[in-house]
């Protein structure tokens, strides 16, 4: 067995472990060319209609709280994946997630990808420094290349675009986005301006989707504020009651949202260790978008995408898709 094939097995079986951090979109599109929608999550079940290549999808629930498993269990050749029980438009059934994607999607290039789907025949962009003093997002082409790789003992894939340089991130969408001005963070790092981008206790940081040239309008400007307690406990300090929460500085009485939900631990003894990694506006509605990092597993932390034009009523962002990698 290839040791890559290892590797990505022991991610599925810590995947399956961390239940209660477990994350799934809540809108999916067939990337496959077609795709059988069948009565139970299984590759022999009845077969209730195909579904042609982007097709939107309900999520509804994963089987077996998304333990992956092969696509044919008697075959070891087979895709690993999960099985996801979801709603078309007149159908209720199961697909297999290897022929699915998020209608958004968060990328790193150059990264490694363990996952066994090809790229997703999806509108590309990155996200890249236009100066010295914002962002902006170009539509972009992809492809997996294969690279060998020391560390994990032989060839492995990452994820590589048409451009000179490297972007910050990649969004995979179904539907395109406007390109050019995206932000005010340009080379910004938060480090080098005597704050920190740790959202720790105690920690409060704002985010807003910034003015491109000429434009004067005035934009929401939300802040995040982490709270919690502290207390050293056994030879190591430990936080208690940590809480995220996102606050409408424009609102009047001031209003705040709950993010703790999205940075949950995957164990309560362990410390939270979230940071704010990007902000600025995506999806072009004059809102704050953010990604925030934290590392819920023993062994992993993930980056997640929030945003504004996703948010529900109550709401200023939504939690829309994660990007997880191992710690090594």
């Amino acid at each position: 067995m290839k040791p890559i094939f290892i590797l990505f097995s022991a991610f599925s079986f810590f995947t399956v472990s961390a239940q209660n951090a477990a994350f799934f979109q809540e809108e999916l599109v067939v990337t496959a060319n077609s795709l059988n929608l069948r009565e139970s999550p299984d590759a022999n079940a009845k077969k209730i209609i195909s579904l042609p290549q982007g097709s939107l999808l309900q999520f509804l629930e994963a089987w077996n709280n998304g333990q992956y498993t092969q696509v044919d269990t008697t075959d070891e050749n087979s895709p690993i994946g999960r099985w996801l029980k979801v709603r078309t438009k007149n159908h209720t059934g199961w697909v297999f997630d290897v022929y699915v994607s998020g209608t958004t999607e968060l990328y790193y290039e150059q990264t490694p990808q363990f996952t066994m789907r090809s790229v997703s025949p999806l509108f590309w962009y990155g996200v890249y420094a236009r100066d010295s003093f914002s962002d902006e997002l170009r539509k972009v082409q992809v492809r997996l290349a294969e690279e060998p790789n020391e560390f994990f003992g032989g060839n492995i894939k990452v994820l590589k675009t048409n451009q000179k340089e490297t972007s910050k991130f990649l969004v995979a969408s179904h539907i395109p986005l406007k390109t050019g001005y995206c932000g005010p963070l340009g080379v910004f790092d938060p480090n080098q301006m005597f704050f920190s981008k740790a959202l720790g206790p105690g920690s409060q940081l704002s985010i807003y989707p910034g003015n491109d040239m000429n434009d004067t309008l005035v934009k929401p400007t939300y802040g995040l504020a982490a709270t919690g307690c502290a207390r050293f406990e056994d030879n190591f300090v430990r936080i208690f009651d940590y809480q995220l929460t996102l606050l409408d500085y424009m609102s009047e009485p001031m209003a705040t949202q709950d993010l703790t939900q999205w940075v949950k631990t995957e164990f309560p003894e362990t410390n939270p260790s979230v940071d704010l990694l990007w902000f600025g506006d995506l999806d072009h509605d004059n809102k704050p978008d953010a990604i925030i990092q934290d590392c819920p597993y023993e062994v992993g932390c993930r980056a997640s995408l929030f945003l504004s034009s996703k948010a529900k009523n109550g709401e200023f962002l939504r939690k829309v898709c994660e990007y997880y990698w191992p710690e090594g």
